[in-house]
């Protein structure tokens, strides 16, 4: 029995470049039929159904389609003049199956090349979608030599998420005073809530600030604090280089992140020094920090 794609294939025929047809055999179950009003897992991409019928809708409505041309997503809307008129019209994402370059093309059947291969293309969106299944977020933290930057680095992971090229849950830069003390610059959600402890990231912020490495005896709020840290897994593995890598005069910003651009991220922070510490903590990890902060009043 031939799988969908095998049958896509014989279909439409053409010989599927084989980066496209793994990604199908993988992932097709996650595409929807229609992504042109739904939402799909990554990029606009349909699954089988969709990339046969669109492309036969444009093979019958387009005389000069190229047969060895698939459609294979939705890329939206785009204005054009038309008769001195502006008039919106769909762009969708096609495959040339020769060459593997990946087109945008348009109802009119204008079109132009935007990657050299479906991999060039779609590789990065495709492992943030599949990290995203897995995982609840990823943690990002950054330490700095210095007791400032910490506070400039919230700020422009701020105006990221203002300008949309990051999606956060939450952000917090954590400072340690030249004289070992501790302070804290939360996000607003974090302002809140009563103490340190107010969101995920602030209670992992705020296990460095109890850690046993750093000598600080808080009581019962402490233990808790750094047993729901601990049941993570989290503690060896991330909270404790963190303790020893967190001085006195030095800060660190914690980010938990949803989504980003990595090309804006490294555009904003180009030369801004610090060392970066990336961990992802999955699901299950997080609905036990999460069940912990319902239940922590600090």
């Amino acid at each position: 029995m031939r799988s969908p794609v095998e049958k896509l294939a014989k279909t439409l025929g053409v010989k599927l470049p084989q980066e496209y047809a793994s990604f199908l055999e993988k992932h097709g179950k996650k595409l929807p039929t229609d992504p042109v009003s739904g939402q799909s897992w990554v990029l606009g991409l349909g699954d089988t159904y969709f990339v046969e019928g669109t492309t036969q809708a444009f093979r019958s409505s387009l005389p000069g389609f190229v047969p060895e041309n698939i459609v294979i997503g939705y890329l939206g809307p785009k204005t054009i003049v038309l008769d001195k008129t502006y008039e919106q019209i769909d762009t969708y994402a096609m495959l040339d199956t020769r060459s593997g370059k990946v087109l945008g093309v348009d109802t009119l059947g204008v079109s132009e090349v935007i990657a050299g291969s479906f991999q060039e293309w779609a590789g990065a969106e495709i492992l943030a979608a599949e990290l995203k299944d897995k995982y609840g977020y990823t943690l990002t933290v950054v330490l700095f030599d210095d007791e400032g930057k910490a506070g400039e680095a919230r700020a422009k992971i701020l105006e990221l998420k203002r300008q949309g090229h990051i999606e956060l849950e939450d952000v917090v830069a954590v400072v340690r005073q030249a004289d070992g003390t501790w302070k804290h610059h939360k996000s607003h959600k974090m302002e809140k809530k009563v103490g340190v402890v107010g969101s995920v990231t602030g209670l992992i912020a705020g296990a460095l600030t109890l850690h046993p490495l750093l000598g600080a005896a808080l009581g019962a709020a402490a233990g808790a604090i750094t047993a729901s840290i601990e049941d993570t897994g989290l503690e060896d593995e991330f909270i404790r280089p963190l303790a020893r890598g967190l001085k006195p005069g030095t800060s660190a910003i914690f980010a938990m992140v949803l989504r980003a651009h990595p090309e804006k991220v490294l555009e904003k922070f180009r030369g801004f020094g610090g060392e970066v510490l990336v961990t992802s903590i999955e699901k299950e990890q997080i609905a036990r920090l999460k069940a912990a902060l319902g239940s922590q009043t600090v």
